[in-house]
């Protein structure tokens, strides 16, 4: 005959700090494998909050300054578009 044992869940209480800051227990993120700069994805489940580690990569890429001030420039309107925009907005305002 097959056993099922349920696992105690564990429990603590924790306080939100500023910026809704939450200090994971020692044991658990030990326990867990996560460790200080790691990425952990949040999940809001109805009235609950599920934080599970992320192993390998995560669907996330951290862009440098520079990539993004290349996609402000290629971005940026013409100064004749610019005018065309501004225009019509303000026709469509009644200004």
């Amino acid at each position: 005959m097959k056993q099922i044992f349920t696992a105690k869940p564990q429990e603590e209480y924790l306080k939100i700090l500023g910026k809704g800051m939450v200090t994971i227990p020692k044991a658990w993120r030990d326990e867990l494998g996560i460790e200080e700069g790691a990425v952990v994805k949040a999940q809001k489940l109805g009235n609950r909050l599920v934080i599970e580690p992320q192993a390998g990569n995560v669907p996330y890429r951290v862009f440098s300054g520079q990539q993004i001030e290349e996609w402000l420039k290629e971005d940026k309107l013409s100064k004749n578009l610019a005018g065309k925009v501004n225009r019509k907005l303000k026709f469509l305002k009644g200004d």
